[in-house]
């Protein structure tokens, strides 16, 4: 009996790995591209970014102009 139980036991456990490997995400080629579940929002943040840089660059030539014409 102690056998069968042991053996069962071994087969669940067999079962479960190999449902978790099987269903696993192996997709890590996404990863490498940067694709995420995010992305679009990082993206937006990433532009934010980019055009609040602009723009503090356009106000200090703005300034560094004005200071010139005093």
């Amino acid at each position: 009996m102690k056998s069968f139980y042991r053996d069962f036991g071994g087969t669940t456990v067999a079962a479960v790995c190999a449902l978790l490997i099987g269903c696993a995400d192996n997709d890590s080629g996404s990863v490498e591209r940067g694709d995420h579940v995010w992305k679009a929002q990082t993206d937006a943040l990433d532009k934010a970014r980019q055009v609040e840089q602009v723009l503090h660059n356009a106000a200090r030539e703005r300034r560094e102009r004005l200071d010139k014409n005093q």
